[in-house]
């Protein structure tokens, strides 16, 4: 995954005799932007996915932990960035979750088969609520266009007093799968980890996703999953060092499901108890 990359002294002194410097980003979407191209993205996976019905046990998990994490949310961040968080599961058995720019996040069937604990699953929804919150996907929508841009067409840009971002000229491509750099991710990690703590549940949950991370990450139907969230290892280590340090004593992990519900969806976890 290519990491982002920082302004060179060129571009930067370009901002500068601009007079951008104390403005946002000209090729970062704003607020707005964000949410629609959600909207636009989510409805393109509804119309091209089987996603499962509000009724299933599975969304209506999902659901709770999500609304319960972004409670937390501050409401003065609420007001300045109004993102419209969902949380829908996708019917698919390869190991993905995904968050929007603007609020929409899916789970595949796939990833929800391998978190055993209410914990690993609120470690990743976390993880994922983070990057909107953070607007990790504007971040690097603007540091992907600069990059094919060059520094001649974005001084043309600026001078012509452009805004440069077109939300019609976002591609499909780039709304799915364009990559968050190291450094968004270990924000996501650092910044869901609180998040977790905060609404009860056990970090350990998340060391255990990432450790599943390690284990599936070899099979050729994740690559789509792990080429987005790269670096599993480190990562590991980075939660384990934490959980570490701490001199609080967290709840124990909580199973996920019942045998009963397992069994209804006919991939069954006989570990449960």
């Amino acid at each position: 995954m290519p990491s982002k990359r920082l302004l060179t002294p060129a571009l930067a002194t370009i901002f500068l005799v601009s007079g951008q410097v104390a403005m946002a980003d000209p090729f970062r979407p704003g607020i707005k932007d964000q949410i629609d191209l959600g909207k636009r993205a989510a409805a393109q996976v509804r119309k091209e996915e089987k996603v499962l019905p509000d009724s299933d046990p599975r969304v209506k998990e999902l659901r709770r932990i999500g609304n319960k994490l972004v409670a937390l949310i501050p409401a003065a961040e609420r007001k300045e960035k109004p993102f419209e968080y969902t949380f829908d599961v996708v019917e698919n058995k390869e190991v993905n979750a995904f968050a929007l720019p603007g609020g929409p996040i899916f789970f595949n069937t796939g990833i929800l088969e391998q978190l055993k604990t209410e914990d690993a699953l609120a470690g990743i929804l976390a993880h994922e609520i983070t990057h909107i919150r953070n607007q990790h996907w504007a971040s690097a929508y603007a540091d992907n266009t600069k990059r094919q841009l060059g520094i001649t067409v974005i001084l043309m840009l600026l001078n012509a007093g452009s805004t440069a971002f077109d939300i019609a000229s976002v591609s499909d491509a780039l709304l799915f799968s364009l990559p968050y750099s190291r450094k968004h991710e270990s924000e996501s990690d650092s910044v869901g980890y609180d998040m977790m703590v905060k609404a009860g549940y056990n970090p350990a949950g998340m060391a255990d996703m990432f450790r599943m991370l390690i284990k599936v990450g070899g099979s050729r139907k994740n690559e789509e999953f792990m080429s987005t969230h790269p670096d599993s290892a480190n990562r590991l280590k980075a939660v384990e060092a934490r959980i570490a340090k701490e001199s609080r004593v967290f709840p124990k992990q909580r199973p996920r499901i019942t045998r009963a519900v397992a069994m209804e969806w006919n991939n069954g976890w006989p570990t449960l108890k």
